[in-house]
């Protein structure tokens, strides 16, 4: 198949493109490809300022326009974090983990990602949570050296995982 660019070269890659839901399908050749990466931007630029400072924001940055702080590895500062949402490198987690910190809050509704779970597994993830705490509370336990405790906790996980792996089963 020829390059439906060119109309002279072999299509070695087949680029599709989704725009407002509509894909574009093109057989295009290595050189209209490279032309195509060079010319086209990545969508992905933030072109007004950013929403992310909400919380806490004028005080945040007085406070640091105070201070004068910077990050001491890309010298970028925290009124400069907070106007364009933007992290300069990891050490300015280190520089400004509680402003940071406050940034993320108002950004996220928690500060560790859940991420996306379908709804029909709640209850294998109700399960799976409980395990979790069950056997840290299992190795808390023996370590204290509580060994009537700790069989109980023992039994309670053997019940869920085979509960859990019934569950897994029969979704399957």
């Amino acid at each position: 198949m020829l390059c439906q660019n060119c109309h002279k070269n072999l299509a070695s890659v087949r680029y599709a493109e989704v725009v407002d839901g509509k894909v574009s399908d093109l057989h295009l050749c290595q050189d209209c490809l490279a032309a195509r990466e060079e010319s086209v931007s990545t969508g992905f630029e933030f072109s007004t300022p950013s929403p992310f400072a909400r919380k806490k924001k004028e005080a945040t940055v007085a406070e640091a326009d105070a201070e004068g702080r910077s990050c001491t590895a890309c010298s970028t500062s925290l009124p400069q974090i907070m106007e364009t949402g933007k992290v300069g490198c990891s050490v300015c987690y280190e520089t400004f983990p509680a402003e940071i910190e406050g940034l993320l809050e108002g950004i996220h509704i928690a500060l560790t990602h859940r991420g996306k779970i379908s709804r029909l597994d709640d209850a294998r993830v109700r399960v799976r949570s409980e395990l979790q705490s069950k056997r840290a509370l299992l190795k808390t336990a023996l370590s204290m050296e509580n060994y009537e405790e700790a069989a109980i906790l023992r039994d309670e996980i053997r019940a869920l995982e085979i509960g859990l792996g019934a569950s897994e089963a029969g979704a399957d």
